[in-house]
């Protein structure tokens, strides 16, 4: 029964001091729910198992190119010599991702499909809801074209149907037989709503000519992905070693399948985790120190109950409920607000994204959450109350009555205050420096010119199907219609139409260049570009400026035309102190016909594409008539000239009237494709400005209170020296100097914390030397001026008693 009334006690304590309870607990709220908050997020993103069976064995392979991960996928006579001796793999399956157009009871929809090898489901151990999965003989060439689809599809389209089996689902104008509904939320590898056979290996297609697959695969029990790396980099040497010209420096390695998206963000993520707990270590500092002023206020107390034989484990008891009281309470409240943020989270990623956010992300309170909720609360009770209460529970309470005499603070209590101080500024200097670095990235993503003007432009992409638009004249003769009826159309301004637009994706081949020697150039080396295709007036509609030679106009169309416009960056890199106008290049790739000599007629201000926070943004680009390299998918804008609805109705009728089969798809305002482009990196950015705020909060707070309680206990002692002689700026210098040396000793090693984490995020979000160290001046002033004002303001309250109220100070 003891500890009832410990608790009874501790919560006496608390009662007593409202504003101590509230500011403690606050604290602690603040730190458990940030930090909790943070590793939740990730968790779901990155981390978490999928929701399959055997889910932990399930991996993807990743390319890298001389040791730097590669935006590609290995060539298909690669993946078949690795398929064939990589041990340690229980199954393997390829995949391509494609976009489609199916028609059914909704009319023409566009989904997002997969071309696959047989086993992709037994990947993942899902076995279809109804029918069957693909077999070998479905994915031969030549074999009757049949389709499994999605549980949405089946729902939407065929209302359900049970008899779906045999069914027909026109896929780009060809008929599909039905033979499988895969369940209700299965969307793998990724969102797909379609799966078809792959139809595509190594002993039916010429080296180099077919595609590059993707590869997922589930290891057998018991090896491990660096037991599988180590083999594959010996696979990937021997056959670079007998393809040098496309395979040097070419690479593979395996990783969790949720790990193929963030790339060389996990080093943004791993910071931010390490922010996490940094900010939970501030607040547990801060809390601690609280509590245990609390218990030196009370040490005599404590030593007088020691003398009399009190035992160590009561007293250690009453003092560590206080603390669990505290820092249960103030976790409780961060995870009702952790479980809010965690909504927030799941509404702001999901604008990231033109379809889906992927299928696993699912935010919310879940096992992991209330995990690392538990654990770190029980932490912080531990690390704020327990050592504090063992420590002055078990001190010599002889010593304690004669430590800290009348007037002078006592030198254990001095030591740790000095230990205190310079931990709060060492922790906020790292936080706030990372923090700052993420908030000046996303302040570029923000103000990021992507070098054309968007105004009150509506887009959408469309997918023209192979069996209908075979050649490159039905394709242009499709754009040139539609550009027409759209001109013609009321309420629409002028047409633009690409095969993508600034702050898309798109194609980025490798190019040579008239006159260089590539014969020992690998193939990797050879320079990329964003490659696009324009109809005339394109850029000129885009506002895209001209800075030498003329835009792509009518007379460069046709399918024997050999005429290109490159961006300024292309013509810096490629022809410095020169003019590239009629310069030639070539575009290495089968589909682009790689003997053609293209000549460069006019040069236009950059254009960015891909992510404005790394190097693809400063990726230079090759634009091209659309009717020279006509693509099956493009992009159109148009310029709203009444109302958005009325538009998107106009569009998509232009579109029906000349192939109702088409759809449309990605319908958006052109404005909210660039804003966009920015906003993972803009919300990652806000949450680490919070994490700023409140490292500045708790550190000036913390500080506040440390250096005001030790200059409060040194009160008498400045009374003393003022009365002997001492002047009043002699005193402050001699506290401001402490708080420097507290500086200094804290702020050296936050530097370089904060400065390694901001290295590692600083090529990720596009920051340069400079700007690193412009925040970092600028952290140091920030965190200076809070040691310097927190030391200052209770010196000067201490030195305007008099002398003689000073001396009678308690």
């Amino acid at each position: 029964m003891y500890f009832i009334k410990d608790i009874q006690y501790a919560l006496r304590l608390l009662a007593k001091k409202p504003g101590f309870t509230l500011l403690t607990t606050s604290v602690m709220a603040v730190g458990v729910g940030l930090s909790v908050f943070l590793f939740s997020m990730f968790n779901t993103m990155i981390f978490k198992d999928l929701p399959f069976k055997d889910s932990d064995r399930l991996v993807r392979f990743h390319v890298t190119q001389d040791g730097v991960e590669a935006r590609d996928n290995i060539e298909l006579h690669d993946y078949a010599e690795i398929k064939n001796t990589l041990r340690g793999v229980e199954l393997f399956s390829a995949y391509r991702e494609l976009n489609i157009n199916a028609i059914g009871r909704e009319g023409a929809r566009r989904y997002r499909a997969v071309k696959t090898e047989p086993g992709i489901f037994q990947l993942t151990r899902t076995a279809p809801l109804l029918g069957r999965e693909f077999n070998q003989q479905d994915n031969q060439p030549g074999a009757e074209d049949v389709v499994v689809i999605g549980y949405e599809v089946w729902r939407t389209q065929f209302g359900g149907d049970e008899n779906i089996i045999d069914q027909s689902l026109r896929i780009d104008g060809t008929p599909h037989r039905i033979i499988g509904v895969m369940p209700q939320d299965y969307w793998f590898p990724s969102n797909n709503d379609v799966w078809l056979p792959l139809r595509q290996s190594a002993t039916n297609t010429a080296r180099g000519s077919g595609d590059k697959p993707s590869i997922a695969a589930l290891l057998e029990n018991n090896v491990t992905q660096a037991d599988v790396n180590r083999e594959l980099a010996v696979i990937m040497q021997r056959i670079a070693s007998r393809y040098p010209q496309s395979n040097k420096g070419l690479s593979l390695y395996v990783n969790d399948f949720q790990r193929g998206a963030e790339g060389d963000g996990i080093q943004v993520i791993y910071s931010m985790q390490i922010a996490a707990l940094l900010i939970l270590l501030l607040a547990s500092i801060n809390v601690g120190n609280l509590l245990y002023s609390r218990a030196i206020e009370r040490n005599k107390e404590t030593a007088v109950r020691v003398a009399l034989g009190a035992p160590r484990a009561r007293l250690i008891s009453q003092m560590l409920w206080e603390s669990a009281i505290i820092c249960s309470l103030g976790g409780l409240i961060g995870l009702l607000v952790l479980a809010w943020g965690l909504q927030v989270t799941a509404a702001t990623v999901a604008t990231f994204f033109t379809d889906k956010p992927a299928f696993w992300w699912d935010f919310g309170i879940d096992a992991y959450t209330l995990k690392i909720f538990f654990g770190f609360v029980l932490a912080t009770i531990l690390a704020t109350g327990l050592l504090p209460a063992w420590k002055n529970s078990g001190a010599d309470f002889n010593a304690v009555l004669r430590d800290g005499t009348r007037g002078a603070l006592g030198k254990k209590s001095g030591r740790l205050n000095r230990i205190l101080v310079i931990s709060e500024i060492f922790l906020s200097m790292t936080v706030l420096i990372a923090a700052a670095t993420m908030v000046v990235g996303a302040y570029r993503a923000t103000v990021t010119d992507f070098g054309v003007k968007s105004d009150n432009l509506l887009t959408a992409r469309t997918l023209l199907r192979d069996v209908h638009y075979q050649t490159p004249e039905q394709k242009t003769q499709f754009v040139n219609a539609l550009v027409a009826q759209l001109e013609n159309s009321p309420g629409l301004g002028k047409v633009l139409i690409a095969t993508m637009f600034p702050a898309d994706w798109g194609w980025t081949p490798s190019i040579a260049l008239e006159g260089k020697d590539y014969s020992h150039v690998q193939e990797s080396a050879y320079p990329k570009i964003n490659y696009v295709s324009v109809t005339p007036g394109t850029l000129e509609k885009l506002g895209v400026t001209l800075t030498a030679g003329r835009y792509l106009d009518s007379s460069d169309d046709g399918w024997g035309k050999r005429t290109v416009v490159v961006t300024d960056s292309f013509a810096a890199a490629h022809f410095p102190g020169e003019s590239a106008l009629g310069k030639r290049l070539r575009v290495l790739d089968a589909v682009s016909h790689a003997d053609q000599w293209l000549t460069i007629v006019g040069v236009v201000k950059h254009t960015l594409y891909g992510d404005a926070n790394s190097e693809s943004g400063k990726m230079p680009s090759v634009f091209r008539p659309y009717s020279q390299a006509p693509r099956n998918d493009f992009s159109i804008a148009i310029e709203i000239k009444t109302d958005r609805p009325s538009a998107i109705r106009t569009l998509r009728n232009a579109v029906a009237a000349i192939d109702p089969e088409l759809s449309l798809f990605q319908i958006e305002d052109y404005a909210t494709k660039k804003q966009r482009n920015g906003a993972p990196i803009r919300f990652i950015s806000t949450i680490f400005m919070i994490f700023g705020i409140a490292a500045v909060v708790l550190a000036g707070t913390g500080i506040y209170g440390v250096m005001a309680n030790t200059i409060s206990q040194r009160t008498q002692e400045i009374g003393v020296k003022r009365a002997l002689g001492a002047q009043d700026q002699q005193i402050a210098r001699q506290f401001l100097w402490a708080g420097g040396k507290q500086l200094l000793w804290g702020g050296i090693p936050g530097v370089a914390a904060g400065c390694a984490m901001a290295f590692a995020m600083a090529h990720v979000i596009g920051i340069g030397a400079g700007d690193l160290l412009f925040i970092v001046l600028l952290m140091v002033s920030i965190i200076a001026a809070v040691v310097l004002l927190a030391t200052y303001l209770p010196t000067r309250r201490a030195l305007q008693l008099e002398p003689a109220d000073a001396l009678r100070y308690e």
